[in-house]
């Protein structure tokens, strides 16, 4: 199992900001409207310390609060963190980083039920793991979108909502607030997480999606003309005034650390973008795996 997502250490609380010229602000009641949700079918979310969305969730009659991470490849993750739930211990893996390095060992555990936002799995796979070995603060654990592939799934920051239901989405939607892209299948190995075509400082390009990070990065290779900021911690270097296109629309990122980027082979296009949360959460986000769409409003 190689699990990705990895929350990077949170020395510099730099947030990064989104402008648009042109998509009209969407608050909670318009979306879910738009949307076409229920009641029924929206959910608490709350926010980790370091900004990334955490859902409850029933495992086994144990509730744990765990990170909804688009960058768990597969199944789920519980830590030496979060409260203990019965499990059963099947084998001991390694873990690796996703340029492929050692990153540390796990346990691949099986639990007999697993209620995710409106849904109940039974059987379910995934790992035991040190929180250590994926982010510099304490977490009881990811929830991937293993969970959501026969549903879409709507994420809003700032409202606190979250919602899930089969994917049935209306067949228009106003271009004024929202903006579709298709999600790209993911390399081989990489199990089911967000990719995306775009144009990255006028450049074709691959921007890579995960709730789970609580930053952004841009590659090098795709920062020149950008305004550069210098600070001193971990990430030296810092870009604003990045024109980022996605679906037709607009969009400018600042405040993204510049770090090399290793993942996404197989596409024929580099990978430019890394988008954490720190961006995400300017956005109300949906999900659409049985359609294969990424769906952004900005978020009110």
């Amino acid at each position: 199992m190689v699990l990705t997502g990895a929350l990077p250490a949170a020395a510099q609380m730099t947030k990064a900001s989104v402008a648009s010229g042109s998509l009209v602000p969407t608050s909670f009641p318009q979306w879910t409207q738009d949307l076409g949700y229920q009641k029924t079918q929206i959910y608490r979310l709350t926010l980790s310390g370091l900004g990334c969305p955490v859902v409850g969730v029933n495992v086994s009659g144990v509730t744990v609060h765990l990170l909804l991470d688009s960058g768990t490849a597969r199944g789920f993750i519980v830590t030496n963190s979060g409260p203990s739930i019965p499990h059963h211990v099947l084998e001991r893996e390694e873990e690796l980083n996703p340029d492929g390095s050692h990153r540390g060992e796990s346990y691949v555990i099986r639990i007999e039920t697993m209620s995710v936002l409106g849904e109940t799995f039974k059987n379910v796979e995934g790992a035991l793991v040190d929180w250590r070995m994926f982010s510099s603060e304490p977490f009881d654990g990811t929830v991937g979108l293993d969970f959501f592939l026969n549903r879409r799934l709507t994420l809003d920051y700032r409202s606190g909502r979250v919602a899930a239901a089969p994917s049935v989405l209306p067949e228009r939607l106003d271009s004024r607030r929202y903006v579709s892209v298709d999600l790209l299948d993911s390399p081989k190995g990489q199990g089911h997480v967000l990719y995306v075509r775009a144009k990255v400082n006028g450049r074709e390009a691959i921007v890579y999606l995960d709730t789970g990070y609580n930053v952004s990065f841009i590659s090098p290779d795709f920062a020149d003309g950008s305004p550069r900021v210098e600070r001193t911690g971990k990430f030296k270097v810092f870009r604003d005034g990045v024109p980022l296109e996605l679906g037709g629309q607009k969009f400018v990122l600042n405040d993204l650390r510049e770090s090399p980027i290793n993942r996404g082979g197989g596409f024929g296009l580099p990978v430019a973008l890394e988008l954490g949360s720190d961006v995400l959460s300017n956005f109300v986000v949906t999900i659409d795996m049985p359609a294969k769409k990424l769906i952004l409003a900005l978020a009110q």
